[in-house]
């Protein structure tokens, strides 16, 4: 896929250097091996730059430096130092001399990372050159990607109008000015400088268009800019029949091993904290503390998925405008009380790794939902069923940006996210999206 912006590389590359750096000079000073010097640099780097990764560093779109974020980068330079600290506490002769060592380039590192992010800051929003969109269409499809350019400042880029075609409908910004009578893209890109053209509507005038002006068509502009899929008749037709016509079976192998390396790994390291939940939930209720499930699989498959139980029974089954059941937040009152960081760290889903090794679910898909309230997103939004034309997963695109759903426009919003995966997948990404996962409930942020 095209990229809109250089600056995450940028960036990237800027972080590599400072860590690799930084860690050579500091144990060099301190008086260590070379081989000590090598491990403990490569150590920090790409432990480093993997955290800051999992951590969201890298989001252009979301770029910005508030306490959130600040604390964030604090976290994950401090957490790009275990390894190191492990193997010096291990090998290296002096706690005294490994513990300054640690915290001087702990210090040094966040210092020069945060100083530099603020500088790009600067950079970003007070120097850098903005780029003008115009957006051909003035329909839905131009309202909404019109409101997404808007709404995503760190991009750098702007709306400066629309081109109005014949028969177009009216749904547009009023206070941006709408152009009529545009014979062809050479006119159209002699307006305000334009550096972007988003097609919204088709359009013939791409014959004629200019070099020096990137060209996108909507849905393929709004994915770059939002990761998530634009949905309509038009591309949902589109999307089924690229994934009808290229199905990989070597892709298909290769995610069946993942998914059994992977959730046999996570069963047997979770089991001692599974086990004492499980445990725990017993001697509250004495009711069992694993129970089932019907889940919606691929094609629309019902299966029984296990569970840790982390509520009180009950019967609840959910109604028709009531689409909150099963995305009870930890303060919902039917959650026992010691059980609330076990559903935000996830840990009451572990137990799907059991479906995983059957082969009713995968590692990493869209979210297999419950029946009851699959019934009612069938009904209420459309192309819903389109998810499963893959296997649902344990953890997803959506789940790593998306927290609980409690409307319909969340659903809305976690369907795009699963079509997004749908289109992009791989198994490079999905590893890179289940570490994320991991990280993300360890630190009690899955939400």
């Amino acid at each position: 896929m095209r990229t809109l912006s250089k600056s995450v590389w940028i960036m990237f590359i800027f972080d590599f250097i400072v860590l690799l750096l930084s860690t050579l000079f500091l144990s060099a000073h301190f008086g260590y091996t070379y081989r000590a010097v090598v491990i403990l640099c490569f150590l920090v780097t790409f432990t480093g730059l993997i955290v800051l990764y999992l951590k969201g560093n890298y989001k252009i779109r979301e770029f910005n430096i508030n306490y959130k974020n600040t604390y964030l980068l604090f976290e994950g330079v401090v957490m790009a130092h275990v390894l190191p600290a492990v193997y010096l506490l291990i090998f290296a002769s002096s706690i005294t001399s490994t513990l300054r060592f640690l915290t001087l380039n702990t210090l040094s590192v966040f210092v020069i990372l945060r100083l530099y992010r603020a500088f790009f800051h600067f950079y970003l929003f007070k120097i850098k050159k903005e780029k003008n969109v115009l957006i051909i269409g003035t329909n839905h499809r131009a309202k909404i990607i019109a409101d997404e350019i808007q709404a995503k400042k760190a991009l750098r880029m702007k709306v400066t109008g629309f081109v109005q075609t014949d028969d177009d409908e009216i749904i547009y910004d009023k206070n941006l000015p709408v152009y009529k009578n545009i014979s062809d893209f050479k006119e159209i890109a002699d307006i305000d400088n334009v550096d972007i053209i988003v097609l919204a509507k088709p359009t013939e005038l791409i014959i004629s268009a200019p070099k020096d002006v990137a060209i996108f068509k909507m849905p393929e502009f709004y994915e770059m800019i939002t990761g998530k899929y634009y949905i309509d008749e038009k591309t949902i037709t589109e999307l089924y029949f690229q994934f009808a016509t290229h199905r990989s079976f070597a892709y298909d192998f290769c995610k069946r091993i993942y998914d059994i390396v992977a959730s046999f790994i996570i069963l047997v390291v979770t089991l001692p904290i599974t086990g004492f939940t499980a445990l725990r939930v017993w001697l509250v209720d004495h009711g069992n503390p694993i129970y089932t499930q019907t889940r919606i699989g691929i094609n629309g498959k019902e299966f029984k998925c296990f569970k840790l139980r982390t509520m009180y029974a009950n019967d609840y089954v959910p109604k028709v405008g009531q689409i909150k059941a099963e995305t009870a937040g930890i303060n919902d009152d039917r959650v026992i009380p010691f059980c609330k960081f076990v559903r935000k760290a996830r840990f009451d889903e572990i137990p799907q790794m059991i479906n995983i090794l059957k082969g009713d679910m995968s590692i990493v898909g869209p979210r297999a939902e419950w029946s009851d309230l699959v019934k009612i997103y069938q009904t209420e939004i459309p192309y819903y069923s389109c998810r499963t034309w893959i296997k649902t997963g344990w953890t997803g695109w959506a789940q790593i940006n998306q927290g609980h759903c409690v409307s319909n426009e969340d659903i809305i919003e976690k369907l795009q996210y699963d079509m997004y995966f749908l289109k992009h997948r791989n198994i490079l990404w999905e590893i890179g999206i289940l570490i994320k996962a991991i990280f993300l409930a360890l630190g009690g942020r899955h939400d």
